[in-house]
Formats: structure tokens, sequence, C-alpha cells
């Protein structure tokens, strides 16, 4: 299994401004500064020294995973990070090639389907694309967006092949030799969450969910969800003081409280996930240090391990 994050921005997808690029040349000049950068080769050996979070940007596109797994193509929901999945998939492949899409949406804000009128395949008639949802009007909403009001083209002037269908909100379903599981979350209008499962590996999407009730009988069919995942995605929007205070009710969580489920649940890596868009990577990063702080405090003898997810990141189990 194969995953890589093509989104992991929450809310609205978020472009780095003229500040932010300037603290990164900032920051990569002052580490250069005695470090013998005289030829290509050594300037691109320094930079490959360099943090994650120091040589690249985030990202700024919303919620978009692709796994491969079982020679299948999933994607986990299609904000606007679909955009870019949608361009990799013709230049790897080239846009003659039959391609089949298993697209999974958590839910249908915004933020997490503003990509699909602007992927390329969806208007190729060699694409066939099955989106898979508990929403049984997942049709008319996806069609509504592309409404003449409020984008240029319609729905069935995308010329793929396009079928609907409709999974359990809580159940199970298998796809030659893939397994997906499927868990209700707490966000308004509802969400869902994806439990992915091949060759005794397992990776879980879980974004938009809010756990505002902490006692172990209202978690418990959380932590079974995620029991004994490989990898997991968490929504971490908010810090701590966020979810659980000031913004109580928006449908979102913390890296921190991630960390009780995940370390309860034995999750192998935790992957902070759905950035807010006020934060820019320095902010998130100590988002992380803050939480790796945490669960070396209060957990110090889990395996759980933490990440930022970044455009880019790739995961192979």
């Amino acid at each position: 299994m194969k995953i890589r994050f093509w989104g992991v921005r929450g809310s609205l997808p978020t472009p780095p401004s003229s500040a932010h690029v300037k603290q990164k040349y900032m920051d990569l000049l002052r580490r250069a500064k005695d470090a013998d950068i005289s030829t290509p080769e050594k300037r691109e050996q320094f930079i490959e020294t360099l943090p994650v979070f120091r040589r690249r940007f985030i990202g700024g596109n919303t919620s978009c995973v692709q796994v491969n797994a079982k020679e299948k193509l999933l994607v986990f929901d299609m904000g606007s990070g679909l955009k870019r999945l949608g361009n990799y998939l013709l230049e790897s492949a080239g846009d003659e090639k039959e391609r089949e899409v298993h697209i999974f949406i958590s839910h249908t804000h915004w933020d997490h389907i503003m990509g699909f009128p602007f992927f390329t395949p969806a208007y190729l008639p060699n694409t066939h694309i099955i989106f898979h949802s508990p929403f049984t009007d997942l049709e008319e909403r996806l069609r509504a967006q592309q409404d003449f009001r409020f984008f240029p083209v319609d729905f069935d002037d995308m010329a793929s092949t396009k079928e609907f269908h409709t999974l359990p909100a809580e159940g199970e379903y298998t796809m030659d030799g893939v397994t997906i599981r499927t868990i209700e979350q707490h966000h308004p209008g509802a969400s869902y969450g994806y439990r992915i499962e091949a060759d005794e590996k397992s990776f879980i999407y879980s974004t938009d969910s809010e756990y505002k009730d902490l006692s172990r009988e209202n978690t418990q069919k959380f932590t079974n969800f995620f029991q004994d995942a490989d990898v997991m995605t968490f929504d971490s929007q908010y810090t701590l003081l966020e979810a659980v205070h000031h913004k109580k009710d928006w449908g979102h969580s913390s890296a921190i409280i991630g960390i009780d489920l995940c370390a309860e649940a034995n999750v192998n890596k935790m992957v902070l996930f759905h950035h807010e868009p006020e934060n820019d990577d320095n902010t998130i990063q100590s988002l992380l240090e803050e939480a790796r702080q945490y669960k070396s405090i209060n957990y110090p003898d889990t395996p759980l391990t933490l990440a930022i997810g970044y455009e880019g990141l790739e995961i192979e189990l």
C-alpha cells in the first residue's frame, strides 16, 4: 500500500504569502552561512540535509490523499489538491490510458469537493470514476456545485463515466482484496472516516471530526476503529484550547486529543492533517513539537510516532 498526500489544509486553500516566502528565504540563508554551497551539487546536498518543513512549504491545497492498494487507485476527498493529482495521473500515464478511479468522500463541505471541477481526467472518456460515500444524495450535491450559477461547465459535460456507490454509515465493503470500513464522525452535517486494509496493512483517513466527550464510553467506538492501524490522518486543525473551548462545535480536533486516542488504540503513526489556514509552517511545526512533548511525557512507552502531513509526503506500507 502506498499513500501520497496532495492536499493537507483545512477550510480553504492557503497559498503562501510574500511574508511566508521571505521567512523561508531568511531561514535558508541563515542556515547556509557556514555551509559549503560552492557547487550545484553541494547546494543540493545542503538542501537535502534540512528538515522537511525548512526546505519546502507544507502546502496550501485542501484535503486530498491518494492510496494505491492491490492495483486499485483510491482517492480520499476532492479538495483543491485533486487538481495536482489529476495532472500527475496524466503526466505519468498519458491521457490515452484507460483508468479507474475510486473516490471516497468524507463529506461535502466546500474544501473537500472544490477540486473535482478541475480534475482533468474527469473530462476524458477513458476515465471511469466511482464515487463512494454514505451520503445517498452525493450525486445531487456534486451536480449542484457545477450549476451554471457557480461553475461554467456542467457535470454532464465532463466526458468521464461516473458511478455512485452508497456505503453504509458504519460498515464494511470489500473490492478485489481491499477492505474499506466506514465510521460516522461528529461534524456539522456529518462526516465519515475510512479504514483501508490490504496485504495485512492498514491506513485510516479521518478528518473533520470533533471529540466533544472524551470519556471512554464515548470514544470507545473510535479507538476500536483505529485499533492497531499502521498509519492514520488525524484532524489537527486546532490547539487543544481551541478544540475544547474557543471553537467548540466547529467540528474539528487537535493533535493532543489525537495522541490520547491513538495511544489507546495502539496506532503506529499519526499524521497531523487538515491544518488551520491561518497557521504558517512555523506555527504548524511548533504544534508538532508540542504534541511530541506531550506524547513523550504521557505515553513514553507507546510506539506511536507523529508527523506533519505535507503536500508530496509519501508513505509506503
